[in-house]
């Protein structure tokens, strides 16, 4: 591995910085510097300074901890300026007093974020022949006024935030005509300035938004976007049934999703995208037969392809279902007994395996890290560690260094969230500075 502009080799740089946005990357993370030949121990080493910053760290770094030097609790934008401001003198012990900084002598942290998204600096294009996604991407939304509670997006980036339309503008100037641009962030088609930005996004040949919220109120937005030659839609049903929806504060119904359906039918988008969960808090088998009835209305009203994929509910870290168990895999066998597709229906999978090594890390504390180089040789997870206590033991769960970390939103506010999911109660949309339910606002002044 070579930089591209020096040839330097990747051991031979001073600093080397990763984005983890995934837990089980943290696997990867290691392979790719034992590859370099970069000695693993941040105690052990002196050069390179590793860093470490993204979703997964901000939400659990601890597996890493043992590795690097620095990881970042936050916002690239507020914490890159500090960390560059330390490039001349290496002083590495300099971060212990940084507030968003876990390091070898600091073992909690607290997330940072942009305040002011007029300095968002997350837009990027991507034209390597191999790369996944060929278009320009712009950040359009921080976070999601929703707060769904299964949701690390929503709730370890509140407050919901949206990029102004004059930053929009510096972005999109950058790219190439007849390119293609995607739209990333939750929730984007709720951007106040929507439509004035697809105006301005003339010059592209499609716009693609990530998944959008189900309403009927975007419909001239969505005559709009068919017109730049979207064809796609990804919605998120999660279930089928109204009375888990509530559980999850998702507000909304398989009437409004049926009334969606045709709205984009008529539209003449040609594939429609689904995301569901199983193993959710609260499920019932009922809930998966609902599933089946919504997805049979739904190939009535729209009459393109479908593609439904289904994950493996797994608790996350910071929000309000942090201590739930995950699915056992028997329960789970269970529902995808029930869950038999109509034939016109692509459907994928998601793995059990795949789940349970999600949450491991997800969970997982410096222990588990150590473990990491042994999992490369081939040994199994299940053979190093205690995996039970990590997946269904709430009580230890409870004790485990991810609760470290200060996400800004009150622990008593999670607890609540739950307490209303239990009972089947919504909380209404987040809306910035006009309460301090969850105590996000309150660094604000």
């Amino acid at each position: 591995m070579e930089g591209l502009r020096t040839g330097l080799k990747l051991q031979d740089f001073d600093f080397v910085f990763f984005t983890v946005d995934y837990e089980p990357n943290y696997v990867n993370v290691i392979k790719i510097l034992q590859k370099a030949g970069i000695e693993l121990l941040a105690s052990k080493r002196t050069r390179p300074v590793l860093i470490a910053g993204g979703a997964a760290i901000s939400s659990n770094p601890y597996v890493l901890r043992p590795f690097f030097d620095v990881l970042c609790i936050g916002e690239a934008e507020v914490i890159i300026p500090e960390i560059v401001s330390n490039f001349k003198n290496f002083d590495i012990s300099s971060f212990d007093g940084k507030e968003w900084a876990i390091t070898q002598n600091k073992r909690s942290g607290k997330r940072v974020y942009l305040r002011d998204m007029s300095l968002s600096e997350a837009a990027s294009a991507f034209y390597f022949p191999n790369s996944t996604f060929k278009m320009n991407l712009v950040e359009l939304t921080r976070s999601c006024p929703s707060r769904c509670r299964f949701c690390l997006l929503s709730y370890n980036t509140l407050p919901p935030r949206w990029l102004p339309i004059s930053r929009f503008n510096d972005f999109i100037s950058m790219f190439p005509e007849n390119s293609n641009l995607g739209l990333v962030g939750g929730s984007v088609l709720e951007h106040p300035e929507i439509e004035e930005i697809i105006k301005r996004s003339e010059k592209f040949n499609t716009i693609n938004p990530s998944s959008i919220k189900i309403s009927l109120e975007i419909e001239h937005i969505l005559e709009l976007l068919r017109k730049k030659g979207l064809e796609s839609i990804t919605i998120a049903p999660e279930t089928g049934s109204d009375s888990l929806r509530k559980k999850l504060n998702k507000r909304i119904t398989n009437e409004q999703i049926l009334s969606f359906m045709k709205l984009l039918h008529d539209l003449k988008f040609k594939t429609l995208k689904m995301y569901f969960i199983l193993g959710l808090p609260g499920e019932k088998s009922e809930d998966i037969e609902a599933i089946l009835w919504l997805l049979s209305e739904i190939s009535k009203k729209f009459k393109g392809n479908l593609e439904a994929t289904f994950s493996i509910f797994v608790p996350k870290p910071h929000t309000p279902f942090q201590y739930e168990p995950l699915i056992s895999k028997k329960e789970l066998h269970n529902k995808l007994k029930i869950l038999k597709l109509p034939k016109n229906i692509r459907a994928d999978f998601g793995s059990y395996r795949g789940a349970v090594k999600q949450l491991l890390f997800s969970r997982g504390d410096e222990e588990l890290g150590l473990k990491i180089p042994e999992i490369l040789k081939g040994k199994k997870i299940e053979s190093l560690i205690d995996i039970d206590r990590l997946i269904y033991d709430s009580n230890y769960v409870k004790s485990l260094p991810f609760n470290l970390v200060d996400s800004g939103v009150r622990a008593g506010f999670l607890e609540l969230e739950r307490e209303k999911a239990e009972k089947a109660l919504n909380t209404s949309p987040c809306k910035p500075n006009l309460c301090n339910l969850c105590g996000i606002c309150n660094q604000l002044t």
